[in-house]
């Protein structure tokens, strides 16, 4: 399966307190790099969002943006029940020993240290609540972004398959052509040596004329860089179709077909040849440009 390393994820969350929106853009990196943008109160959670991302993507350099609002409609300030039925317990134990009447106004608890509490302060200091309405948004853009990256990766694998049935019709070429560069070279070279001859009215011996074409057919013999062509090719297509996205290996094979192709350039003494070396140069670049953003 081929995952692009470029997308966009968007999600929103929320429960009875936070709510949560979560931006996510990944573009290519030959490594993973977060650039995390979160808000104060979810410091010390980029560990932790670290490993959920890393659950989803293996390369690319993926930005996070998170906005956290409180809701309108839930107060930030709560009262603590606990401390207040200490304070009165407390007030109505000093009022019975000391023979006082007991404050009757609730009011003047509340004031009291600890009583009310600013709920988006203690927020603030522990983050857990955030995280409740933030990590379910992180996720469902996550899984927003895999499947853009699945569907790009799908239009990439097409492209790459047309590549590569491009690159072994030049190919198939090549081999077709290659052993008419020798008949070609014995020829001119037959033709010139009776043309000197003629001219200068020497002999030459016809070892001489063997043993002059076997060094260049052994100096052009471009069956192996072939072979290799072949076998990089048919490697790229069981690549494209494995289970997880290998962009790396991809790449790689297209160095390698890449070297391949300029070995035949420089070996192969063919005008034809050379025209379909610099067709087969041009799909490859074409194909390394789509790797480079293959995860």
């Amino acid at each position: 399966m081929i995952l692009s390393m470029t997308g966009i994820g968007r999600s929103r969350h929320e429960d009875d307190q936070i709510r949560a929106a979560v931006e996510i853009r990944a573009v290519n990196n030959k490594f993973l790099k977060l650039n995390l943008r979160l808000p104060d109160t979810l410091n010390g959670r980029e560990s932790a969002v670290d490993r959920i991302v890393r659950q989803y993507l293996e390369r690319g350099t993926v930005t996070i943006n998170v906005q956290l609002t409180l809701q309108k409609q839930v107060s930030p300030y709560v009262i603590d029940r606990e401390v207040l039925a200490e304070y009165l317990k407390e007030a109505q134990a000093v009022s019975e020993k000391l023979h006082l009447q007991p404050p009757s106004q609730l009011s003047e608890f509340l004031e009291l240290p600890g009583v009310v509490v600013n709920r988006a302060a203690s927020l603030d200091d522990e983050g857990e609540i955030e995280w409740q309405a933030f990590e379910p948004a992180l996720i469902e853009a996550l899984e927003q972004l895999q499947s853009f990256r699945r569907a790009e990766g799908e239009a990439m694998r097409q492209a790459l398959l047309e590549h590569c049935e491009d690159l072994e019709v030049a190919v198939k070429k090549i081999e077709a052509r290659s052993p008419g560069v020798v008949e070609s070279y014995r020829n001119r070279l037959k033709n010139r040596i009776n043309e000197w001859l003629s001219e200068q009215g020497v002999q030459i011996e016809v070892p001489d004329i063997l043993r002059e074409v076997s060094i260049f057919s052994e100096r052009c013999d471009i069956s192996e860089e072939i072979t290799r062509l072949y076998s990089h090719i048919a490697q790229f297509r069981e690549f494209l179709d494995e289970k997880h996205s290998t962009g790396r290996k991809l790449d790689f094979l297209c160095q390698e077909m890449f070297r391949e192709i300029n070995t035949i350039a420089s070996k192969a003494n063919d005008v034809e040849i050379s025209h379909n070396t610099v067709a087969m140069k041009a799909a490859v670049e074409k194909m390394r440009e789509i790797v480079q953003n293959i995860e």
